[in-house]
């Protein structure tokens, strides 16, 4: 049947499906958080993060040793980390983070050789990661409303040092990346940083077994994020002490764990004193001493991420220095 002229139908249903796509288009963009002047519509500003990925290294069957990649971060802007992550491979023991105040070698070397993990005069680690995926973070109140974040700033110099095991019998070809996110520009901050209590008098006899330990001092007022400890493998126990209260301990030297307290009161030492104990056994027929190669020597740390903070500190056989 054919329609009238003018009949206005075809018209009206036009201008109604226009209308309806309009409106369509309207809750879309909407709902994506597109069009502009509306409060709610800007997208959240991207994290704030750098990446550090140390070059492949072929690490032998059987072989044990800890290598440096030197380098300077790429941030452009100072960042207080919230969150630091770590993805080691099989092959890799642990990774130790410094921060130093000049280049130790040209950025982008990787070394096996004349790598401290903590030499006398420091640097100190300012991230500890062990095997796998590991995570650790910085709480978001410090008992004042203020977060609590350790400061990374522009460009800062430093090297990863890792801890490489390789128990098969074939060569392995691995790196180790580590990500550190900060908390959002603006963000009211208590910076933390880390306190390292090294023992390196002692020496363990062939067959036999021997402790170290040592006391410092702590920086009044100090409140501590966490605490932890780090050894080679001829350690059989490690713990944190506060005079005689016991506030840190492990028997897995590999993967010591954490003591942390993510909210005030924090952690604390009521004595003023840190006391550091390292047990060894060692099954070998040579006496062990305290270095930095992995494969022959041994270490004896405690570590401790405190608050607040102007800079990291480092104890040396019972000095603290400066």
């Amino acid at each position: 049947m054919s329609r009238p002229t003018g009949w206005p139908g075809r018209e009206v249903h036009v201008r109604h499906a226009s209308r309806w796509l309009s409106l369509a288009a309207a809750l879309v963009t909407a709902a994506c958080g597109g069009g502009s002047g509306g409060s709610g519509g800007a997208p959240p500003p991207p994290p704030r993060t750098l990446q550090l990925r140390t070059p492949d290294l072929v690490v032998g069957a059987g072989q044990e040793l800890a290598s440096c990649w030197y380098f300077r971060t790429p941030n452009a802007q100072d960042l207080d980390v919230r969150t630091f992550t770590s993805r080691l491979p099989a092959a890799a023991v642990s990774v130790a983070m410094m921060l130093t105040p000049d280049d130790v070698q040209a950025p982008g070397t990787q070394s096996t050789t004349g790598c401290a993990w903590a030499p006398a005069s420091g640097p100190v680690p300012a991230y500890l990661g062990s095997s796998g995926t590991a995570s650790f973070s910085f709480p978001p109140d410090d008992g004042s409303g203020k977060a609590v974040g350790l400061r990374i700033p522009a460009g800062q110099a430093g090297y990863l040092r890792v801890h490489w095991a390789n128990a098969s019998d074939q060569p392995i070809t691995a790196h180790v990346e580590l990500d550190a996110e900060a908390w959002p520009a603006g963000t009211a901050t208590t910076l933390a940083s880390p306190y390292v209590s090294l023992a390196t008098s002692f020496s363990i006899p062939a067959s036999g077994s021997a402790t170290a330990e040592t006391t410092c001092d702590v920086p009044a007022g100090a409140r501590f994020v966490a605490l932890t400890t780090r050894t080679y493998r001829h350690a059989v126990a490690t713990s944190i002490a506060d005079d005689a209260t016991t506030l840190f301990e492990s028997a897995d030297w590999s993967a010591p764990g954490f003591a942390r307290r993510d909210a005030a009161p924090f952690l604390s030492f009521a004595s003023g004193r840190l006391t550091t104990r390292c047990e060894y056994l060692n099954t070998t027929g040579s006496t062990v001493q305290p270095g930095d190669d992995p494969a022959s020597d041994e270490l004896c740390a405690g570590i401790g991420w405190y608050f607040p903070a102007t800079r990291a500190r480092l104890c040396h056989d019972g000095t603290l220095l400066p």
